[in-house]
């Protein structure tokens, strides 16, 4: 299907739900033409978890497309919705579940299907009767505009970077000296690839070596670079998403706390910086950056170390405006956990929500910034 047909095809009236007063009021300037409101998407028909989870992937939001699309997983199997309406991705003989981890802007999704064999990455168009296997890879984790696509798959105890431009590999991804890749985790419309693995020390004392992020030049003859600081087995480096300018976003993990500080990485990504985690909370990730704007989202949480053992909340989406503190966005139902995933330069933010019942729902905040807000928190005794 033609990329014009499938825009013309995805103009959909798209009903939404207000947000919960929970929300404060506007804290970032937003578009005066949207609603504010979380949209809640239908679910494939199937058991819920036993406990429900954001860190399980059984329900959730992970890419938005063009006009009303949106893809991501539901009861895990792969799915893509149209409005609220859910869709499944029709999985070929041997395949049981899976996820669609990211779309382009023309509607081309790329995800991870699963079966006893072992995992397949794949493409889809919405509508079409078939997926295609990608081939050399078992998990595709993003895909740009140009469909170019990237992911990865295990070879022993190794990982390879996959690049794929449609459905033929263009190029395996090489890595620097000494490194050992564990994640592809974005492209951007240059062509920029950022993923994350475990590197050698220049220090011969250090026996710990480094944990890096990476980053690929368009160009398959331009070496990769490293983030800096390049962590270390203690401080793991790991961005997840990249924008067009290259920036990227992401967490450094601390594993002897086990508390993940919210970090930014800017060419030529010698330095990094980032917020403080949401007020009353010690820990977060960064999921995933707008195109342009700067704006980040993710998740907000506390590490099971902290001390006292306060009863933690439950973890909570958060958006962050690229610049001041770090904001919450509505719960779906008070108490409820919530999770955000993935953000567009329309200012739509997709991720899972608790809603009232304990059920995970796929859901869009749609206007975020408008619904973003500063969380109230008591002062410490």
């Amino acid at each position: 299907m033609a990329a014009g047909t499938v825009l013309a095809s995805l103009a959909l009236a798209l009903p939404a739900v207000a947000a919960p007063a929970e929300a404060a009021g506007p804290q970032a300037a937003g578009s005066a033409r949207c609603r504010p409101a979380i949209r809640v998407l239908h679910a494939l028909p199937g058991a819920e978890p036993a406990e429900p989870s954001p860190w399980i992937e059984d329900t959730q939001v992970n890419g938005i497309g063009p006009v009303g699309l949106a893809v991501g997983v539901s009861h895990g199997r792969p799915a893509y919705w149209l409005g609220t309406g859910v869709h499944a991705v029709p999985l070929p003989a041997g395949f049981t579940s899976g996820r669609v981890a990211a779309v382009n802007r023309f509607g081309l999704m790329v995800g991870t299907l699963f079966s006893p064999a072992g995992p397949r990455a794949f493409s889809y168009r919405p509508w079409a009767r078939a997926v295609t296997l990608l081939p050399g890879g078992q998990y595709a984790t993003a895909v740009n505009d140009r469909g170019r696509i990237v992911g990865y798959r295990f070879e022993g105890a190794d990982t390879v970077g996959v690049e794929w431009s449609g459905a033929a590999v263009r190029r395996e991804l090489a890595e620097p000296a000494g490194f050992d890749l564990r994640d592809v985790t974005g492209i951007n419309n240059a062509g920029q690839i950022v993923g994350y693995g475990w590197g050698t020390s220049a220090d011969p004392d250090d026996t710990w070596g480094t944990a890096p992020g990476v980053v690929w030049s368009a160009d398959p003859a331009a070496p990769p670079g490293l983030t800096e600081p390049a962590g270390n087995a203690y401080e793991i480096s790991q961005p997840q998403a990249i924008d067009e300018s290259g920036r990227l976003v992401g967490v450094i993990t601390g594993s002897r706390d086990l508390r993940d500080t919210l970090a930014t990485w800017d060419a030529p990504y010698d330095t990094w910086s980032g917020p403080a985690p949401l007020a009353g909370r010690t820990s977060g990730s960064f999921e995933d950056i707008s195109p342009t704007g700067n704006v980040t989202v993710g998740t907000a949480f506390d590490s099971p170390y902290d001390w006292p053992p306060d009863p933690m909340p439950p973890v909570q989406a958060q958006y962050w405006p690229g610049s001041g503190p770090v904001l919450a966005l509505p719960r779906l139902a008070p108490g409820g956990f919530s999770a955000a995933f993935t953000v567009t330069a329309r200012d739509q933010v997709g991720g899972v929500a608790l809603d009232a019942s304990g059920i995970e729902r796929p859901v869009i905040w749609t206007c975020a910034s408008r619904q973003a807000y500063l969380p109230d928190v008591p002062p410490a005794p």
